[in-house]
């Protein structure tokens, strides 16, 4: 259990002790703790007994504790928050303790960190924001500081921003890494079957690891996130809290929507994940590919389908070596389906799709190195896992009915099961929790919801929000012309971040689609 806790009920007896020890011995730097695990917020500051004092006698010591369904205020600190290129932002902080598994209020705690950015304008009736990041794994603190920084900054002119790092990312408790990790043979193709035994054999090792270092697995699920959301809620003392989600993290507002119906007031969806999408269908990666050999047309690349085709089939009789100009010369054997697997990634958003039309180009031609290079970042990405990421997407699961149509559409797709690989097929049989029909039911509700999507999103196309769009009475569609899964979705049109705005504070969309450029193919290696 951790000793992080502002909850009236664990700070009583870490008052107690300050009472009866010398103000020095409180003193504290930062976000440590005193010897009883009070913590003491203000980044960076000292905070001595008398003020340790004051604010323990204000939250506990003057009153019995809490029941133990009651949530304490939450308490923030001021925070400067440097951006890479925004330069440094005033924000707040704070620390809030959530029970490990809801169920088990009185049980162990997790401690959540968030950052809070004040409004700089609105009129004060519209509830705060809470931005939820993807993955699972991202952080919500961490997207803000790069260059999606502009829309949050549009946004907390209507409304203040609570940029939370949900449990197990970042600052929010994360569990150990587990040094346990598959090495794929750089001179040998992969081969999907033996790549699964590989992986999955790693990821039993990982389960074990975490175990032993008494990491809770159960505890990491998209439900669990939905009632820290409804914990956050109350211990601000809020009515309503407005969520703001990408790619999983609209996964995640979805749940809290089921959840706590009552509790949100607006929603952003931006790259929709439904609750039954967490595996995606791979014809939707062909489909992709299609509309991108239209595109790449314009630089030069006539025929991006059949080079695929070509390279794919290629390989299939004989694999090729490249030399990967991205991980120092670094040789590698490359097959079939390691070319299934690059090509997959590669589709997913802008930074790698500008380059696909160039390496299947070089491939076709008996150069491999570019190919090769993306071959193994997959390779690199699938070898080692994380806790939360892994059990985040083990619990949300998929039904039958998904599972059976991405299986079928893979006997069809150019890619196979490239696309979602290793998953499903990991975690069978390891005994993980899985949370249920009920979760991935359709969901219907008359909370304002309005969906972004882009049309060259190749991980959370737009069909995705198709599908979820007449489940809500409420809902609106914003489509995003040429957008990827990646950052010219937020700031590729200022009028992007001007609706999502305006929607979060009550008003209409100024449009319903919107274009940013299109993708400008590298036609020249030196050009990456």
């Amino acid at each position: 259990m951790s000793n992080n806790s502002l909850f009236v009920s664990s700070a009583r007896r870490p008052c107690l002790q300050s009472l009866a020890a010398p103000s020095d011995a409180s003193l504290v730097a930062g976000h440590q703790h005193d010897a009883g695990g009070v913590l003491v917020t203000g980044k960076g500051k000292l905070v001595r007994g008398g003020r340790l004092l004051a604010l323990c006698l204000a939250l506990a010591c003057a009153s019995p504790a809490l029941a133990k369904d009651s949530v304490a205020p939450l308490v923030f600190a001021p925070y400067a928050m440097q951006t890479k290129n925004n330069g440094t932002i005033a924000t707040e902080e704070a620390f809030l303790e959530v029970p490990r598994r809801h169920s088990e209020p009185d049980g162990p705690r997790i401690r959540l960190r968030v950052v809070r950015l004040p409004a700089t304008g609105g009129d004060g009736r519209s509830a705060p924001v809470v931005y939820l990041a993807g993955g699972p794994g991202g952080s919500g603190f961490g997207t803000a500081l790069g260059p999606r920084w502009p829309v949050f900054d549009r946004v907390r002119r209507e409304t203040d921003v609570l940029l939370l790092d949900q449990r197990g990312t970042d600052f929010s408790e994360m569990p150990p890494e587990c040094p346990h990790e598959h090495k794929f043979d750089d001179a040998k193709p992969l081969q999907r079957d033996a790549a699964l035994v590989g992986v999955k054999a790693s990821l039993v090792s990982c389960l074990a690891f975490w175990k032993n270092a008494g990491v809770d697995m159960g505890a990491y699920t998209t439900a669990e996130s939905a009632d820290d959301i409804e914990y956050l809620r109350k211990a601000m003392a809020l009515p309503k809290l407005s969520l703001w989600g990408m790619s999983y993290g609209t996964h995640l507002a979805l749940a809290t929507v089921r959840r706590h119906p009552d509790s949100v007031e607006r929603v952003v969806l931006m790259g929709s994940e439904g609750p039954d999408d967490s595996i995606k269908l791979p014809l939707t990666a062909d489909a992709l590919l299609a509309d991108l050999a239209v595109i790449a047309r314009k630089d030069g690349f006539e025929d991006l389908q059949g080079s695929a085709q070509r390279v794919l089939a290629k390989l299939r009789e004989q694999p090729g070596q490249g030399s990967s100009p991205m991980h120092g010369g670094r040789k590698v054997t490359i097959g079939e389906f390691d070319a299934q697997m690059a090509i997959a990634i590669a589709l997913g958003r802008r930074s790698t799709q500008r380059m696909l039309p160039l390496a299947l180009r070089e491939a076709e031609a008996g150069n491999y190195d570019l190919l090769g290079a993306i071959a193994l970042m997959v390779r690199e990405g699938l070898g080692g896992w994380r806790a939360m990421p892994t059990a985040m997407d083990v619990a949300s699961g998929q039904s039958p009915q998904r599972r059976a149509l991405a299986a079928a559409q893979a006997r069809q797709s150019l890619l196979g099961d490239a696309l979602n690989f290793p998953f499903p097929d990991v975690a069978d049989g390891l005994g993980m929790l899985d949370l249920g029909e009920a979760f991935r039911a359709p969901l219907r509700s008359d909370v304002p919801v309005l969906f972004i999507s882009g049309t060259l999103d190749g991980r959370t196309p737009h069909a995705n929000a198709q599908a979820l769009l007449p489940g809500f009475s409420h809902g609106k569609e914003l489509l995003v012309r040429s957008a990827s899964h990646d950052n010219e979705m937020w700031v590729g049109n200022p009028a992007i971040a001007d609706n999502i705005a305006g929607f979060l504070a009550g008003r209409g969309l100024s449009a319903d689609v919107l274009d940013v450029p299109l993708p400008v193919f590298v036609t020249d290696r030196a050009k990456l």
